[in-house]
């Protein structure tokens, strides 16, 4: 056989293979060279650099299903986390669709704090809760604020609760609990700030009760303090996904590092959309 013909004989065996791959899985031929890429390559970190509208989601969604189709993972040991309500809707609706299916048995894809609330009620005596705590919304944030404010004798009119709950959320999203937060911050709110923090956060455990910030705060601080909680979720997840967070956010981003962690340990392939 000439050389000729032996490069035909592979190529043909070549795009006889991607056509039964074509096939067995339709939506790798809805994708670019890098984004295969990301999707195929199932074997230890992979970092997509994507601009938005390049099509970093839907390669992640076609990484979710591949890694189904290709059975390295349950689809309850496939952690997939965004930002927004929005963007995880999406992300089930893009599974199911290129599944044929609905998208079920997949309890963590969403966002980080719908996350953070499953695993903060499995274990909320870590922090001193209880299962059936409460998640106060901005309104029920504010009227709590304003008592602790008028019990201190603080004239709201110049120190407004709003500014006191910016505060204590800025504070939550570095991942500082009261005692953590640093001295140069002791001057905030007319140097009372971090007091006030202080009883805000003991009230809320009184009451059962949790704002918005908290859900990724005590899960941080779950991992951090128990290890073998830790070690459980590391181990359970077999893949970690993420399509988007705020790079300004320390608690997402201690969040995800301490879970991710036995990861470290491959070098990260990287491509780009």
């Amino acid at each position: 056989m000439s050389s000729n013909e032996n490069t035909k004989s592979i190529d043909s065996e070549t795009l006889s293979s991607q056509a039964m791959a074509a096939r067995a899985f339709p939506y790798l031929d809805s994708l670019n060279e890098e984004q295969k890429k990301a999707v195929e390559a199932l074997d230890g970190p992979v970092l997509m650099l994507a601009g938005a509208g390049t099509g970093k989601t839907k390669a992640l969604t076609a990484r979710v299903v591949h890694l189904l189709n290709m059975r390295r993972a349950n689809p309850n040991q496939i952690l997939a986390v965004t930002f927004t309500n929005k963007a995880a809707r999406e992300m089930k609706n893009r599974v199911g669709a290129m599944l044929g299916q609905v998208v079920e048995g997949m309890p963590w894809m969403g966002t980080f704090h719908s996350i953070s609330v499953k695993i903060l009620r499995r274990n909320a005596e870590l922090v001193g809760l209880k299962t059936n705590f409460t998640i106060l919304d901005t309104d029920d944030q504010l009227r709590l604020l304003k008592q602790l404010i008028k019990a201190e004798d603080i004239d709201e009119k110049r120190w407004p609760a709003r500014q006191l709950a910016g505060l204590i959320d800025r504070w939550k999203n570095r991942a500082w609990l009261p005692a953590q937060v640093p001295s140069s911050e002791s001057t905030a709110y007319n140097n009372q700030g971090t007091e006030l923090y202080d009883q805000y956060q003991n009230r809320l455990r009184r009451l059962n009760a949790v704002d918005f910030g908290d859900l990724l705060l005590y899960c941080v601080e779950i991992f951090q303090k128990n290890r073998d909680v830790l070690s459980k979720y590391q181990n359970f997840f077999r893949f970690i996904l993420v399509d988007e967070y705020q790079d300004t956010n320390v608690a997402q981003y201690l969040w995800l590092r301490l879970l991710a962690v036995p990861l470290k340990r491959y070098k990260c392939k990287q491509t780009s959309l």
